[in-house]
């Protein structure tokens, strides 16, 4: 017992010494004594104590430097040295954009316990010894197989949306209210967990979050077994959480113009002292956005259809956030997290349509008046609890989440026609208030450990339940002025879906340059889709294996290969298996589809990154059952009627190149490469089989300029591109953006002008049997906004001494964990 309590106190003592000797600025590092063969550890942030992924670390033997063994981090920050002979050796870290820290010496004994080091890394722009908060990282980092865009370093993102972020991340697409990434749909997460929103409702929650209140998003191109098995690739939002000690605060407030004012202001309080972390925030948002929608469609050759549409939409959005953390021993934590999203908008806009023959004259027009208003509530509640059962990073992980998103729709739609052979005036009216809830809940548990000397053991369990409740009335003004209900619109959908689902995955070395990894996610499903108009219910239960392979090839310290292989499955959104008729404008209509089946893909990608800094890949996706948007017209009316439907397959082919380079110590470029090749195979739909190449650009570049003055640009290029039902026209735009910090630099001021040149555009075609529609999608783009930031309360963070044992450090870790 006594020996057992010794060597415990030793390997805290140790935990605690590491982080300090990686900070310090002693020319020979002082030796600590590791009684293992097999040495793991974290490299960590100083400034978040969040582990730093895909950081490189290296394990020299003193008598022989040249000899050296070197590994990278994993997702969490964590490394492991498998087979390390009895000797001395010096650890290092490396992490772009941080300083290179003292190596710390090890002994490695023959035998003993297995301690985990902590290797604690600074910013480039950071002190040593006592650390600033700071955000001068480079917005885009890129590596083999992940982005991570620094939202809180970035000038342009101040005073901004989570969409406006997502629009300047490489490789991102948005289509549809989804995202692709790399041709593959994006599972969208916030914090890590899964929204379930999709279409409208996802890009609602999107242009209601500010950016102010994000501190990076991570976008996974190939994510492992642990993560859900719908979409190809993730999106991960995260948040910003207290990191500093003590209390501390801070305040915004920004204006901004584009044809309209808007404005935007917030706060934030948290409090951090031995094992409690308190963290809340208020935001508020009010914008005001046109948008204009021109469409030219021809039918059979023989009919012209003009619209003409002009909107504004006004937007409200409140959001507050609360998070607490609690250590309730040295290795184990709770915590709960709780935000809210409110959002009051309001829609005005007119449509103008014109039918007429082909060749001839206009025969009929239609003036169409909207005015509408929308209520979103959008509570979120999540509860964790992590603990390490071992010293060798062994750890159970539960989770247990709620998110429900609350809308109401009110619109009234005033149609006045005229045909003109006739000299006959027409006039109708139309209103609808659809109340509507989402609720996502869910339970999972993650369990990690490492067996004998290398293997390393991910495993967990998943349950999540999805309900969609849409309740749409639709009224039609009758004679008198009274409003009687439309039976042929008016319809309650809900839609139930349960997903049970577990998995597991090995990573072992093989050798000391290759790594392989095995995964595999088993899901099953049940889904009921219940029209309670029609009384009728669809149910459908499936189970599906899920396996995925990754081997990794470190050819050098600066080098790595990657190779990957992935069975993925993309589901449908919710309101696509809805069978009614949605109005859209008197020539548009929407209709879902109740036989929609999931779509499966198997995806192979082999990347290469060199020095963190120059980053490629190429990605092959072969999908069955792909999920595809088709038109069809309804000959009696000419109304062009969108939905989405099952084709046998499709494939997707991809390739990037990216690089990140610092100039100068000023200067920091990130650029980025990439094309796509999306194809769909219909034998009885061709105009659907038609597909090329299209290419996307961006650059992203910080200036430091003396007095604390940073600048930022931001432009980005895609080439037309076809595929499927859509051949889109080309893309560009540009951001520029400077920051002055004021105050004593407690203060920052940035000034951000997006799209000065008012260039962003979506022009588009649409083709389908006897339908060729040409659109031009032109939402305001051009901004200036002014934003200012200050902060309060203790913004230092005293590096850890020696004197305070390894307690403190696995304090830290656990404070600094996201559930």
């Amino acid at each position: 017992m006594k020996n057992a309590l010794t060597a415990s106190l030793f390997a805290a003592a140790l935990a605690g010494t590491v982080p300090a000797l990686a900070q310090t600025s002693a020319a020979t590092p002082a030796a600590t004594t590791v009684g293992a063969r097999t040495l793991s550890g974290t490299v960590a942030d100083s400034t978040s104590q969040r582990g730093l992924a895909f950081a490189t670390v290296v394990l020299r033997p003193r008598a022989n430097p040249q000899a050296l063994l070197s590994t990278m981090t994993d997702e969490r920050g964590a490394f492991r040295f498998a087979g390390v002979g009895a000797g001395e050796y010096l650890l290092e870290a490396h992490y772009l954009g941080y300083k290179n820290a003292q190596p710390v010496a090890l002994t490695v004994a023959a035998a003993g316990a297995t301690p985990s080091v902590t290797l604690v890394l600074a910013a480039a722009q950071q002190a040593l010894g006592e650390v600033k908060v700071t955000g001068n990282k480079a917005f885009i980092e890129q590596y083999a197989n992940k982005v991570v865009l620094n939202v809180a370093a970035s000038p342009i993102a101040q005073g901004g949306t989570a969409a406006e972020v997502l629009a300047r991340a490489p490789g991102v697409v948005e289509q549809g209210g989804r995202y692709l990434v790399r041709g593959k749909t994006a599972l969208v997460l916030l914090d890590g967990k899964l929204t379930n929103l999709g279409g409208s409702d996802l890009a609602e929650l999107l242009a209601s979050l500010p950016s102010n209140t994000l501190d990076k998003v991570e976008v996974l191109a190939n994510p492992s077994a642990r993560y859900d098995a719908n979409g190809g690739a993730v999106i991960n939002i995260l948040t910003k959480k207290n990191s500093a000690f003590g209390t501390n605060g801070s305040v915004s407030a920004g204006v901004g113009a584009g044809r309209f004012a808007r404005y935007n202001g917030g706060s934030t309080l948290s409090y951090r002292r031995d094992k409690l972390n308190v963290f809340g925030g208020l935001d508020y948002q009010r914008t005001r956005q046109y948008r204009r929608f021109d469409s030219n469609r021809v039918l059979s050759q023989e009919t012209r259809i003009d619209e003409a549409s002009y909107s504004v939409t006004e937007r409200n959005s409140q959001t507050a956030r609360f998070n607490l953390d609690y250590d309730l021993t040295k290795r184990s934590a709770v915590g709960l997290q709780v935000r809210g999203i409110g959002t009051a908008r309001q829609t005005d806009g007119h449509t103008n349509s014109a039918v007429g023959a082909l060749a001839g004259p206009v025969s009929a027009t239609n003036g169409l008046q909207t005015n509408g208003t929308a209520q979103g509530l959008n509570p979120t509640i999540s509860l964790y609890y992590r603990t390490r059962l071992d010293s060798a990073g062994s750890e159970l992980k539960l989770n247990a989440d709620y998110l429900s998103f609350h809308k109401r729709f009110d619109e009234q739609y005033r149609n006045a026609g005229f045909d003109l052979p006739k000299q006959e005036a027409t006039a109708n009216a139309l209103r609808t208030y659809s109340p509507a809830t989402n609720t996502v809940a869910s339970f999972t548990a993650d369990y990690t450990r490492t067996f004998g000397k290398a293997t390393a053991l991910e495993a967990g369990l998943k349950s999540l339940r999805t309900i969609t409740d849409t309740d749409i009335h639709w009224e039609n003004l009758a004679e008198g002025g009274t409003w009687r209900n439309d039976a042929q619109r008016t319809n309650h959908f809900v839609y139930r879906e349960y997903i049970n689902a577990g998995y597991a995955s090995v990573r072992q070395p093989l050798g000391k340059k290759v790594g392989l990894q095995l995964g595999l996610r088993a899901e099953y499903t049940h889904s009921e889709g219940e029209s309670l108009t029609l009384g009728q219910v669809n149910k459908r239960d499936y189970f599906n294996l899920f396996p995925n392979v990754a081997l990794d090839y470190r050819m050098s310290e600066k080098q790595q290969w990657n190779f990957s292989y992935q069975r993925k499955i993309d589901r449908f959104r919710f309101d696509i298996v809805n069978p009614f008729l949605t109005y859209i404008s008197p020539y548009l209509y929407y209709q879902g589809n109740p036989g929609i089946r999931p779509s499966f893909s198997h995806n192979f990608s082999v990347s290469h990154s060199y020095d963190n800094a120059l980053a490629t890949s190429v990605s092959y996706g072969r999908h069955t059952n792909a999920l595809a948007t088709v038109f069809r017209r309804d000959p009696a009316s000419n109304v062009l009627i969108q939905s989405e439907t099952n084709l046998s397959q499709a494939t997707t082919l991809d390739g990037t190149v990216s690089l990140t380079k610092q100039l100068g110590g000023a200067i920091t470029m990130a650029n980025f490469v990439g094309a796509t090749y999306v194809r769909f195979y219909s034998p009885t739909m061709p105009w659907l089989n038609q597909a090329s190449v299209g290419v996307m650009a961006s650059s992203n570049t910080t200036v430091n300029l003396p007095k604390g003055l940073r600048a930022e640009l931001n432009l980005f290029y895609r080439s037309p591109l076809t595929y499927g039902a859509y051949s889109f026209g080309a893309q560009y735009n540009g951001s520029v953006a400077v920051s002055k910090p004021v105050l004593k630099e407690k203060g920052t001021l940035t000034l951000t002008v997006l799209d000065p040149l008012n260039l962003q555009q979506n022009r588009y075609d649409t083709r389908a049997a006897d339908v060729q529609a040409y659109s031009l999608d032109k939402a305001e783009t051009r901004f200036v906004r002014l934003n200012f930031s200050y902060r309060f309360g203790n913004q230092k963070i005293k590096v850890i001494k020696t004197r305070r044992t390894g307690i403190e450090s696995e304090k830290n870790r656990l404070e600094s964990a996201t559930n």
